[in-house]
């Protein structure tokens, strides 16, 4: 290794480094970490740093732009295995220095007793030390596992702190904010975030667009709930939280959104907010817990909770508000989403329609998803991740094509006449959701059975 020895990053260098040198410190760790990520472990890892100090500068930089969400957990891989790399090449003088500067305790060549609770889970659940009253006695062809689990545990904790400070930090120093965002694309493409097709990407920069344009009406309904002064009671935030999350707002700046929504309640401090809430945000973050990230309800998930009260906003909106609050909601000031009297009205005639399949809240939402994108494809949402995602592609495609006069909304799924929901685009440009009565394919396909016998193997 060129560097000389086995770095475990536990300070900060004091290094004044130019903006520019500093951008191409941060792209050549990254470009590093994924070549440890693609090569063999028998593979030299040739670092492309040529003193510690610029090493420690690069990786220092990288937690800054890691330090939340889906890119902490790959940092953390990242790093490990790069540091299991650089022990493998280590001399043995070299992965002793690491031992005794890594782990507290560690100074005898030989093995080495400590806690049982300083050890990685490995060592332990392969039974590869010696417990006796609370001590274990790790051996020196361990000493590498115990490194790699000290390393894991100290950068997490980092990581974590750096979330929590580093938005303070980056606006403090304009230059070090700058390189941070001109690596975030590159991070972005190493974790295939914005290679996706279905990637929403939502910031802080353009919240308040999506909340016009493309979130579904739970979303708003829960968002401008806390905007009039009221912060979300516990089924609200367990609905929101995960929504935000899948929807890509980082966990730094999630942090931030929810700590300016609670505040609108004069009821909450920001000391509250810190002592109940954050928490529980890096919780669906899988930061803290079990470390597995929390995931949003589906529609059919959300009818089953039960009818909020006054101070309360979670649910289908259209199944647990009543006609005003609806009507308030589907006509606020939203610019491009705001539905006419007349749309207003058709949703909620929809809702309120006889459906033997309880599926009148996904025909309403259907509906306002074609006034709000017309000419898309018309779906029947069954989740609010679904509807922001095809709305942010609507959003993202050249919508030049004609409108068809009549579109399929859903197919019943049932034999015999079968019901198909479709959005009628009238003369006057309005829409409306009319039924069309029509023989399914699985019909026809019953009368072909009769005609010729039953087909081969299940049927469906």
């Amino acid at each position: 290794m060129e560097v000389g020895t086995v770095p475990l990053y536990i300070e900060p260098p004091q290094a004044i480094v130019p903006e520019e040198v500093l951008q191409a410190l941060g792209r050549a760790r990254l470009h590093l970490l994924e070549q440890v990520a693609h090569q063999a472990n028998s593979e030299l890892c040739q670092s492309p740093f040529s003193t510690l100090e610029e090493d420690a500068v690069s990786h220092f930089l990288v937690r800054l732009v890691c330090c939340d969400g889906a890119s902490r957990r790959w940092l953390l891989d990242a790093e490990e295995a790069l540091l299991r790399r650089r022990l493998q090449q280590a001399s043995a003088s070299e992965r002793l220095k690491a031992l005794r500067a890594g782990v507290p305790g560690a100074e005898s060549s030989g093995a080495v007793s400590l806690h049982f609770t300083q050890l990685p889970v490995s060592l332990l659940a392969g039974r590869r030390v010696l417990l006796r009253r609370g001590q274990a006695t790790v051996q020196p062809e361990d000493f590498p596992e115990l490194i790699c689990g000290t390393f894991r545990r100290h950068l997490t904790a980092a990581l974590v702190a750096c979330a929590q400070k580093g938005p303070g930090v980056l606006e403090a120093a304009p230059p070090l904010k700058r390189a941070v965002e001109h690596l975030r694309p590159d991070v972005d493409r190493l974790l295939n975030l914005r290679d996706s097709e279905d990637s929403v990407d939502l910031r802080l920069s353009n919240f308040e667009e999506m909340l016009e344009k493309s979130m579904p009406p739970c979303m708003q309904y829960l968002v401008d709930f806390q905007r009039e002064g009221k912060h979300l009671k516990h089924l609200g935030r367990l609905q929101l939280r995960p929504l935000l999350r899948e929807a890509g707002l980082p966990l730094a700046e999630a942090r931030r959104w929810w700590q300016r929504e609670f505040l609108r309640d004069a009821a909450v401090t920001k000391e509250d907010f810190e002592l109940e809430h954050v928490y529980h945000i890096e919780h669906a973050y899988g930061c803290m817990g079990k470390g597995k990230p929390a995931f949003a309800w589906s529609c059919r998930k959300t009818w089953d909770f039960p009818s909020p009260r006054a101070d309360q906003a979670h649910g289908c909106p259209f199944k647990s508000l009543d006609d005003a609050r609806l009507r308030r909601l589907l006509r606020g000031s939203r610019g491009a989403g705001t539905l006419s009297e007349a749309q207003v009205e058709e949703a909620l005639r929809l809702r309120e329609a006889p459906d033997p399949d309880g599926t009148c809240q996904e025909r309403a939402c259907a509906f306002v998803f074609s006034v709000r994108h017309p000419g898309a494809e018309i779906f029947t949402p069954k989740h609010p991740m679904e509807f922001l995602r095809r709305s942010r592609r609507y959003y993202g495609r050249d919508m030049s094509q004609e409108h068809r006069d009549i579109q399929p909304l859903a197919s019943a799924n049932w034999c015999g006449e079968g019901t198909n929901l479709a959005q009628l685009t009238l003369r006057d440009g309005s829409a409306k959701i009319v039924t069309i009565q029509r023989k399914t394919a699985c019909h026809l396909g019953r009368q072909q059975e009769q005609r010729s016998g039953p087909a081969a193997g299940p049927s469906g």
